[in-house]
């Protein structure tokens, strides 16, 4: 069969201004022209009109856009340089276009494109439809820029009266002297709980909650009206705390000694990702302060108390110390109730430092991971998890009475702990500095002592001078202040109940699973919560062994959301987040309900049936106009396909207990309670059999140990 002869197609009249611009850069169509093999008659070039225009609509005209009239084609001819109609190129009952040379030839050197510019001719009716839409156009158009003219001018009126009113309160306030008032209070606690670190990674909490149900409950028990509030630590609740006048303010957080800058920060919380507070930071919100007390329940935070002190007397350990959570418990707590016996500071910081060594007995003194690493210790001894050497060490110093502590061993021309030298040659990194070390052990030996914080030893070994590092706990608390310490915080204070001056029922949840989880949920939440158009939220529970456990997820993920939107100096806006959870199949109970406007509902449903739950939907949808939804659903329910008004959360961060996962990942579970915590769960249970414990066997034994540890809380507050 013969090849047809082909040609480039260039079609104009699709786009607007397509013929003015190929004509001045015609190779920029290039790549859209297509390739178009022409049709031969009585051995003439041409193109069957009927297959021409079936070609044109199918590729370049969008369906939308053809109208009822007639494509009208011309062809341009390269000789004339000028478009020729197709009724002069018609032949075979004007079937036929024929073309020659001229509608492809530019030059005898190459085939140019065949370019065919289209024309629309509109029947009159089509023609008359579309005159009426424009005139319908212009009318709607000209009837809008009137509003839009209108609104300006209300827009302008509603402008200057705005501004003649604050000209007007900006008067009244400077005659009458007004000032915004804030009711006075004690005490005022900032605890901070991230969820997750700037990188998405787990935050272990600090031990806040033990801090504040001590303090509750100690303060209760000397029956005295202190005022207070607990909010938790960012920048803006600081503000708004110093605001209130506070006499002290108590922060609970972490604190990292941040080498790299020389620098010391707090870890705040924000929108449950942590904030990093540096000293300048806290320093220039301090400012503000009319000289409250402020503790810093976070390690490392000397360096940040040193430069606050002209502004807050400050109470705080070391900038390279860390801070064991007991320690801190014990201190604060015997703080306050010194001084609210009306002793002075000075007093009650010496009282709570001997209850902190009263309570702590032999764990008083901290050798290991009490303190962060020094230059010349990682240099030396390439130190950056371990703090000293004792518990690689299995050798009997402690026996001695000359030894008094956890640090020391027995060094002299008699006897040297050959045990703690090994431990200790082992460590240095080059084989020179052992040799060096060797000989230098002896001198730093005193009285038959030797002192093995591996800190100090690098220091002495650097150069023969080292900083005495505090490892007794104790002794770790310290005021700085450019006041003096031996004034009274509260003067006059009546006996009766502590009053929560934010009249919250401050109960949050010191532990939430599944972090990264949680914060998709509570994300959600904040952008749901206020929304007229809610999004019922869809967690899957995996199959019914874990449902309880997601429950149980569901409420502490929903009081986090509640403590944060509750903002104390907002109160005016919303009086309570209520968390409700039910069976689906007593939703009608929740429909006849009677709602409060002043209060935001969070629903959990759950016990879903997918009959059940089908039936249901649009009884969901009606619960959801009164507050937010949390559904929690079996694989199957999850898996359902459902419009918009859904929003679908799976757990990745953690795979619930099913039948594909019997054992459960115990490290995972335990991280989640912080270094302390995990070892005591540890000691408590025994590794071996948390590990062959499964999933729901492990969450329940952890509920059990920390309730009994709440039940020591208590009974050490009786007492």
């Amino acid at each position: 069969m013969k090849t047809p002869f082909c040609v480039r197609l260039q079609i104009l009249g699709i786009q607007q201004n397509d013929e003015l611009e190929y004509f001045e850069n015609p190779e920029i169509f290039e790549d859209s022209q297509h390739i178009f093999p022409l049709n031969i008659y009585a051995q003439s070039y041409g193109i069957y009109v009927i297959r021409l225009d079936y070609y044109i609509k199918k590729n370049f005209i969008k369906e939308e856009k053809i109208v009822k009239g007639k494509l009208i084609f011309t062809f341009y001819n390269y000789i004339t340089q000028q478009f020729v109609d197709i009724y002069d190129l018609l032949c075979t009952d004007n079937n036929f276009i024929k073309l020659d040379g001229q509608f492809w030839f530019k030059d005898e050197n190459s085939i140019s494109p065949l370019i065919i510019r289209l024309k629309l001719q509109i029947y009159y009716q089509e023609y008359l439809k579309y005159q009426n839409l424009l005139e319908n156009i212009e009318l709607e158009k000209n009837n809008l820029q009137g509003n839009i003219e209108k609104a300006k001018t209300e827009q302008r009126i509603n402008n200057e009266n705005f501004v003649n009113f604050k000209m007007k309160v900006n008067q009244l306030k400077q005659f009458y002297q007004i000032q915004p008032q804030y009711p006075e209070i004690d005490i005022a606690i900032l605890y901070s709980h991230p969820l997750v670190n700037q990188n998405e990674k787990r935050v272990s909490p600090v031990q806040y909650y033990d801090d504040i149900q001590n303090f509750k409950q100690r303060i209760s028990a000397l029956n005295k009206k202190v005022t207070y509030l607990i909010t938790q630590a960012t920048k803006q609740n600081l503000r708004q705390v110093l605001k209130y006048n506070p006499k002290i303010i108590h922060i609970i957080a972490h604190g990292e000694n941040d080498t790299n800058k020389l620098n010391q920060y707090l870890q705040f919380e924000n929108n449950c990702t942590d904030d990093f507070v540096y000293r300048e930071d806290l320093q220039q919100i301090m400012k503000e302060s009319k000289k409250s007390l402020l503790f810093l329940a976070c390690c490392y935070a000397g360096e940040i108390a040193k430069n606050i002190q002209q502004y807050a007397t400050t109470i705080a350990v070391d900038k390279e110390l860390k801070m064991l959570d007991d320690a801190g418990i014990y201190y604060f707590s015997s703080l306050y109730e010194n001084l609210l016996s009306k002793k002075t500071l000075q007093t009650s910081h010496e009282e709570a430092k001997k209850n902190v060594e009263e309570q702590l007995g032999d764990k008083n003194f901290q050798c290991c991971h009490c303190h962060s690493h020094r230059e010349a210790c990682k240099e030396i001894f390439g130190k950056y998890n371990d703090l000293c050497f004792k518990h690689k060490s299995q050798c009997k110093c402690e026996e001695s009475d000359k030894i008094h502590d956890k640090l020391s061993h027995l060094w002299d021309s008699n006897y040297k702990c050959q045990d703690i030298f090994e431990v200790i040659l082992n460590q240095v990194q080059e084989q020179k500095n052992k040799e060096f070390i060797n000989i230098k052990l002896d001198q730093l030996a005193q009285d038959g002592i030797l002192r093995v914080c591996c800190c100090e030893l690098a220091e002495k070994l650097q150069d023969d001078v080292s900083t005495f590092i505090q490892h007794t706990e104790s002794e770790k608390f310290q005021i700085f202040s450019q006041n003096s310490t031996q004034s009274q915080i509260f003067n006059n204070v009546e006996n009766g109940n502590l009053v929560e001056i934010n009249q919250l029922s401050w109960e949050e949840q010191y532990i939430i699973a599944w972090k990264k989880d949680a914060k998709v949920i509570y994300n959600k939440l904040t952008e749901t919560f206020y929304s007229k158009k809610r999004q019922i939220l869809k967690i899957c529970a995996g199959t019914s062994k874990g449902e309880r456990f997601v429950i149980k997820f569901a409420h502490q993920v929903s009081k986090y959301f509640k403590f944060r939107k509750l903002k104390f100096y907002k109160r005016n806006e919303i009086e309570d987040i209520q968390i409700i959870e039910i069976p689906l199949d007593k939703i009608e109970q929740l429909l006849l309900k009677k709602y409060e406007t002043r209060i935001s509902y969070i629903f959990i449903i759950c016990q879903l049936q997918k009959d059940l739950f089908i039936k249901s939907i649009e009884q969901l949808l009606q619960l959801n106009q009164k507050g937010t939804i949390i559904l929690i659903s079996y694989q199957e329910l999850f898996d359902l396909d459902l419009d918009s008004k859904f929003y679908k959360i799976s757990l990745k961060d953690w795979v619930n207990n099913s039948d594909k996962k019997e054992k459960c990942d115990y490290y995972k579970i335990l991280n989640e309670y912080g270094d302390e915590l995990t070892k005591k769960i540890i000691e408590t249970v025994g590794e071996d059999k948390i590990k062959k414990l499964k999933f729901d066997q492990l969450l329940d034994q952890i509920e059990i140990i920390l309730k009994n540890q709440q039940e020591q809380i208590n009974q050490f507050v009786q007492n």
